[in-house]
């Protein structure tokens, strides 16, 4: 039987050798404790980042409506950038398009003629009995391929809907037979079809045979109607308070500015129409920031509270990275921003200011007449934001390095220009004043932007107004300047000359006239000119009519007033990088991989993990200090033992002795 409780004396002296762990356990314990209470930190930052970055945005803090008296007749949508307003609108008649159909065909796999359909969109108009087409000016024709591939009534149609030049083609049986039902996408007037046909199958281009029987061309002179006109193009016609409006489309953007109407029925009475603009969106991005930062700041002062009652302070307490926090939140709020173009240029002049506890409050009388004072100042103030004073200079774009400016001084040394080119006159002699295209004269040759074309018009008699358009079209149309993105305008004038502009600005844009261009000869290639600005002491020259700062603001002159580099400004540009800016920019660094909070945590978690490091070791030494123990007695519990059966023996051999006496 053992002498000694072994179990029980180590198991008495390992919790006594135990106690550093309960001192790691409380340290650990209040590490998690921090790194937690960090988490909820960071948590509330990343919240109020969110609502900075949304007052950062400009385009989140105007709000515009749009309504209809009658949507069922026009409805209204309107964009950010629309004016408020209140006007009536009357419809006497909606835009169409033009629809056309063939003749019968007896099966959908009747042979229709091989050769070549070219799509012209134009208007026709008759004056004094005589009916005109003249090409629009903004569209392209287009030429279709008919071979033994696709010369049926489906592959005609086919190809005319694959070649996606504007019209759709149908197959329709009327009861009699298959008819092709052509229509143009577009509505408007100058969306008409003329459809030329070069017929191989019969070399007669005009008859009712073969491909030709396809051709249309509604002019009195020249013209030929194989196909039957169901729809005819028209324009929608309307009123804006009284006033006579004609337009190619029934859903139209360009009659007030930043309104989109849709007609959608002739009106039997007055459609009162209302936009009205609401900065209730800035006032609420400027609540949530408010509501957000006094989070923020709650959880802050939470977090290192001192109670002197209890004695006791909060998990942060000390905390020298809360109280950097709380410093750099106080710094920024008191910031003054630079580049509003105004005089609000802080919070407290909209309003908005913190109480001695640091709870942030808004005056929304203050702000309210603030916004109605000067509604850009105060954009400028919370957001990233350009403005410039002169109507006719435009603020494009900014990056990131763009830093603020104020009151910037803008004088235009020179616009940008187009390059131009303008003909001799052109003798307008024929009937009705008009001009022959004919096999003699009809092909040319241009130069633009460095792209070479062939461009061959159309024969026939043209006025000037025609003329100008077939001249558009046709170079418009060219399938290399397309693929180029080359692109003019053509006018003829009172003294007619023709007038090609290169619809691009600046010294990127070139033309030249190659060959001869209706008997007024050629033209060297001209190149237009880029914008040239001062601004401030700098003289900068743009591309076109875009100038770019060496910080990356991007602005437009789009014309105006021009004068030596000394000369009259054309006013001030101005940039501001607004509050919600500010907060953005601080609370992504501070809460990045390196800031302020992740270092901190980095910081504990290296405590937690040196403690569990230190754990790991006390426990293996702890272990073979059991093991130590548990020999050391269980030897002595041997020897007891021993010892005590020596007794044993030792009392019986005496008591075995001989008594004396």
């Amino acid at each position: 039987m053992a002498m000694i409780d072994v179990n029980s004396i180590v198991s008495q002296l390992m919790a006594v050798e135990q106690q550093p762990l309960k001192k790691f356990d409380v340290k650990n314990i209040g590490i998690q404790a921090r790194i937690s209470a960090y988490g909820t930190i960071k948590s509330a930052l990343a919240s109020f980042q969110a609502a900075a970055q949304k007052l950062a945005n400009a385009d989140n803090f105007t709000s515009v409506t749009a309504s209809s008296s009658s949507s069922e007749y026009v409805s209204i949508s309107a964009a950010k950038n629309a004016a408020e307003a209140k006007f009536s609108l009357e419809v006497s008649q909606l835009a169409t398009n033009q629809k056309l159909s063939s003749g019968i065909f007896a099966a959908t796999t009747a042979e229709v003629g091989t050769g070549t359909i070219t799509l012209d969109f134009g208007q026709y108009t008759t004056t004094a009995g005589v009916t005109s087409f003249t090409s629009n000016p903004d569209k392209s024709s287009k030429t279709i391929t008919i071979d033994a591939s696709n010369n049926t009534l489906t592959g005609v149609r086919d190809a005319i809907n694959n070649a996606k030049a504007g019209v759709s083609a149908s197959i329709i049986n009327d009861g009699t037979g298959y008819k092709l039902a052509l229509v143009s996408t577009d509505t408007g007037e100058k969306n008409a079809l003329r459809i030329t046909t070069n017929d191989t199958g019969d070399a007669n281009n005009t008859d009712a045979a073969g491909l030709s029987r396809l051709a249309y061309n509604a002019s009195t002179v020249g013209g030929v109607a194989n196909l039957t006109q169901n729809q005819a193009a028209k324009n929608a016609l309307f009123t804006v308070d009284g006033i006579a409006i004609s337009k190619s489309a029934n859903v139209i953007s360009d009659v007030v500015d930043g309104v989109t109407l849709t007609l959608n029925k002739v009106t039997t009475s007055p459609v009162n129409l209302t936009v009205g603009r609401s900065t209730g969106n800035i006032t609420k991005s400027v609540e949530d920031f408010i509501k957000a930062y006094n989070e923020v700041t709650k959880n802050l002062k939470e977090s290192t509270a001192y109670n002197p009652e209890t004695k006791q302070g909060a998990i942060l307490t000390g905390e020298g990275t809360v109280r950097s926090i709380q410093m750099s939140l106080r710094n920024a709020v008191n910031q003054m921003i630079s580049g509003t173009g105004g005089n609000y240029d802080a919070l407290s002049k909209v309003g908005i200011k913190t109480d001695k506890n640091g709870v942030m409050s808004l005056d929304s009388s203050k702000f309210n007449a603030a916004l109605a004072a000067d509604p850009q100042g105060v954009i400028g103030l919370f957001a990233s934001n350009g403005r410039a004073s002169d109507s006719l200079i435009r603020i494009d774009a900014f990056d990131k390095n763009t830093q603020p400016v104020s009151d910037l001084s803008v004088s235009v040394i020179n616009n940008a220009t187009q390059a131009t080119q303008t003909t001799s006159a052109l003798n307008f002699a024929g009937v009705g004043g008009t001009f022959n295209v004919n096999a003699t004269n009809k092909t040319f040759g241009l130069m633009i932007n460095g792209t070479a074309a062939s461009v061959t018009l159309t024969e026939g008699d043209y006025t000037p107004a025609q003329l100008a358009a077939e001249l558009q079209t046709r170079i418009n149309s060219n399938s290399a300047l397309q693929t180029a993105g080359a692109k003019v305008g053509v006018v003829i004038g009172a003294d007619n000359k023709i007038v090609i502009n290169n619809v691009k600005y600046g010294s990127e844009g070139s033309l030249g006239i190659t060959s001869d261009l209706l008997g007024t000869g050629i033209a060297a290639t001209v190149t237009g000119t880029d914008v040239q600005v001062k601004v401030g002491n700098d003289i900068k020259t743009g591309i076109g009519q875009q100038v770019t700062m060496d910080s990356g603001l991007k602005f437009s002159v789009l014309g105006g007033a021009a004068s030596s580099p000394d000369g009259a400004s054309r006013g001030t540009i101005s940039f501001s990088r607004g509050i919600g800016y500010q907060f953005d920019a601080m609370l992504e660094k501070m809460l990045s991989s390196e800031g302020e909070v992740a270092t901190r945590v980095d910081g504990m978690n290296k405590q937690a993990k040196n403690i569990a490091k230190q754990v790991d070791n006390l426990n293996r030494r702890l272990v073979g200090i059991e093991q130590r123990l548990r020999a050391q007695y269980s030897a002595l519990d041997v020897s007891v033992s021993k010892l005590q059966n020596t007794s044993d023996w030792l009392a019986g051999q005496l008591a075995n002795l001989p008594k004396v006496g």
